[in-house]
């Protein structure tokens, strides 16, 4: 087990862990897309961004391990910034006949029908 802080709230992390999971364990909540604790780390969306003390650019928290140390910020400036350009990267190049978000926009529909009926 190690020491590190999140947001100048110090938490204690067994090694293995990413800077991901050590900020939920801080109770920070960090955005993602394509992160799920059952698969491998891709780290391709870039939607967890934060920033890591002596890092000259936001790091991926996903795929960078925890370490004894470190001081990690979720809630910069520079943090908004990299995650608004990531989302408007990402809408910008997405297809606007995307079949999944159409499901998605589907299921929505009929869930809020069955609850307004």
């Amino acid at each position: 087990m190690f020491k590190l802080k999140v947001n100048e709230i110090e938490v204690e992390v067994e090694e293995g862990l990413t800077v991901l999971q050590a900020c939920e364990k801080a109770g920070v909540e960090i955005p993602r897309f394509c992160y799920h604790e059952k698969l491998s780390i891709a780290g391709n969306c870039r939607m967890c961004l934060v920033e890591m003390e002596k890092s000259p650019k936001p790091i991926a928290s996903c795929a960078m391990p925890a370490a004894e140390g470190m001081n990690i910020k979720t809630n910069t400036a520079l943090v908004e910034k990299a995650r608004k350009g990531v989302m408007e990267f990402l809408l910008a190049n997405h297809p606007l006949d995307c079949p999944v978000c159409d499901q998605v926009v589907n299921v929505i529909f009929k869930i809020n029908q069955c609850t307004t009926e």
